[in-house]
């Protein structure tokens, strides 16, 4: 492959669990060239080898704490301040950070005048394909309770997650409902369900990835959707597919079905 169809990415917070594991995917995806990586200012792993940070063996590229001036696109699954602040690099973004304001969201649509922007709550393919068969079912299973249960790793800090929220707003569109209009969180009390509400929950333990369940109750049957993310890979291999779209898309801000094309 020639070297100007190679794209060149930097990892934002590389010395984090999702960092470490973009910086080894990065060095083992095809058409992929690890630029860079930045950690906390004045952390112990600047100037580390990024390689041997994520235990890939030497990659003679080291941490930096900011992206150098050929750094390509941005990557980053960090936190919503931290995002906000890493728009102003004015570079192509991934941003798979969750938990953003409504005042956060609106940071990154402005950036996105300027420069390519993919906003996902989650990267991977599998987690986006379910969209379009979740609003699809939604749709069909008319009159049918819908509750959404996700379930993550004990030091996760949002919740209910964003993909959660991702999902459970395909089911409210299914219906032409909008779920802020229809979401329940959490139950406790005196609460009896009420037609048409989608119930969301969150749990928290171990080391659970991520785990999404969509369930639809009818009196006679229940429908259950469920995907299983078994490893962070998936949520790296989806970012740098995304970085390869961010590279050759205009400015802009773009979701997963974007970059999927779906």
């Amino acid at each position: 492959m020639n070297d100007r169809d190679t794209v060149r990415v930097t990892i934002v917070g590389a010395a984090g669990r999702m960092g470490r594991e973009l910086c080894r995917a990065a060095l083992k995806t095809e058409g992929i060239t690890l630029a860079g990586g930045t950690v906390e200012p004045g952390s112990p792993e600047v100037g580390t080898d990024l390689g041997e940070l994520c235990g890939a063996g030497k990659a003679d590229v080291v941490a930096t704490e900011e992206p150098t001036d050929d750094a390509g696109v941005l990557i980053e699954f960090t936190t919503p301040e931290a995002t906000v602040g890493h728009l102003a690099h004015g570079l192509p973004h991934v941003v798979g950070t969750t938990g953003l304001s409504e005042e956060q969201l609106a940071n990154v649509e402005q950036a996105a005048e300027s420069v390519p922007i993919v906003l996902a709550p989650n990267m991977s393919v599998g987690v986006n394909l379910l969209r379009e068969v979740v609003r699809d079912l939604s749709a069909k299973l008319e009159g049918y309770d819908i509750e959404v249960v996700e379930t993550h790793h004990r030091n996760k800090k949002d919740a209910p997650s964003g993909t959660a929220l991702f999902l459970a707003r395909a089911a409210a569109e299914g219906r032409g409902e909008r779920l802020e209009d229809v979401a329940v969180y959490g139950r406790e009390g005196l609460s009896p369900r009420e037609p048409g509400e989608i119930g969301i929950h969150a749990l928290r333990g171990g080391a659970v990835v991520g785990e999404h369940r969509l369930v639809f109750y009818s009196e006679g049957e229940e429908v259950e959707v469920v995907h299983r993310a078994l490893s962070r890979r998936t949520f790296a291999d989806g970012a740098l597919r995304a970085a390869k779209f961010a590279a050759k898309a205009k400015p802009g801000l773009y979701g997963m079905a974007d970059v999927l094309g779906a």
